[in-house]
């Protein structure tokens, strides 16, 4: 394809049938890549003209992230060109008069998260993918998390964004502004809509500071109308940090794997998983006796340090790989 040789070095784009096959799917297993090529741009001008060449072609494009989605949006499947953002993760710039980071489309969500923590702040939008996913993805999904209940969305958090449109030409909305008033705000256009209206080339995202030390509760429940009973113990009490349902065949298919084991010998139908900062520890223990009681709650268990939160959080997080080989992915 020689326009494509025109805009990118020799090892930033591939006809190769292993590179297609990987770059030109995602999770879900229902659907056969035809990708024509991938391309790995490593800045907006090549985006720009990559798009032009693409109208001027009459060529589709589909975008590239983290391909950890499992409802076929990265699926390459009527001889489009992949535009792959791995090679754009570059972090540009720390603001910390306004608690602000600009980063390129490709960087790890992971990465970004600990670059923040090392600056003494907090990026509340987190995944199972976390170490996968890639900021460009995350605002084009609109992901929320599993915070979600207490941090909101991604759109939450996306403070400006510079996006190349199907025209080849750049918009640059809010910039950063944290008070903005001047009329409509295109960002929030953009934001979820998966690449159908343009691409990602930098995102300004806002941080939080680092909230303060959490625990997990995972509990176990026998009825399906307990659970919104037992949610609503908590969050009438203190604020939760996440909360967060999976049931007994769930749970099966994660502990068959062999990394982590049952929270509890019991078995129920429904477990609830709750994060909840220390300093509530008394009212959620209150809370969680009194569920107990009313017979809403059968066990449950709460973590006593970071590793026995991580490995009951894993419970949650490994419902996607250890399930992904059935219907309907």
């Amino acid at each position: 394809m020689k326009g494509l040789s025109e805009i990118f070095e020799k090892n930033d784009w591939s006809q190769d049938p292993e590179v297609l096959a990987l770059y030109g799917a995602d999770w879900t297993k229902h659907y056969h890549v035809k990708a024509r090529a991938v391309v790995f741009p490593r800045s907006e001008d090549q985006v720009m003209e990559l798009v032009k060449w693409a109208r001027k072609e009459k060529q589709a494009l589909v975008p590239s992230g983290g391909r950890t989605g499992l409802s076929a949006a990265a699926f390459a499947t009527s001889g489009e060109v992949v535009v792959s953002f791995e090679k754009m993760n570059k972090i540009k710039e720390w603001n910390a008069y306004d608690q602000q980071v600009i980063c390129e489309p490709g960087v790890i969500t992971e990465n970004l998260q600990n670059f923040v923590l090392e600056k003494g702040f907090f990026f509340p939008v987190d995944f199972a993918s976390r170490g996968s996913s890639q900021i460009g993805g995350n605002v084009a999904t609109n992901a929320g998390g599993i915070k979600v209940i207490r941090y909101g969305l991604m759109r939450n958090w996306v403070a400006g964004l510079r996006v190349v449109t199907g025209r080849g030409e750049i918009l640059s909305l809010n910039n950063g502004l944290i008070k903005n008033a001047t009329g409509y705000d295109l960002r929030h256009l953009f934001i979820g809509s998966e690449g159908t209206l343009g691409f990602f080339t930098e995102i300004t995202l806002s941080v939080t500071l680092p909230p303060s030390p959490t625990q997990v509760f995972v509990l176990g429940i026998p009825r399906l109308e307990s659970i919104m009973e037992v949610y609503l113990a908590f969050k009438r009490k203190m604020p939760l940090m996440a909360v967060e349902l999976f049931t007994e065949l769930s749970t099966q298919y994660v502990v068959a794997q062999g990394h982590v084991k049952r929270p509890f010998e019991t078995q129920t139908p429904y477990y609830l998983l709750l994060e909840i900062e220390e300093s509530f520890m008394d009212e959620a223990m209150t809370v969680f006796e009194s569920c107990l009681e009313k017979g809403n709650v059968e066990d449950g268990v709460i973590s006593q340090n970071k590793q026995q939160a991580k490995e009951l959080w894993r419970l949650r997080e490994d419902i996607t790989e250890a399930t992904a080989h059935k219907d309907p992915y």
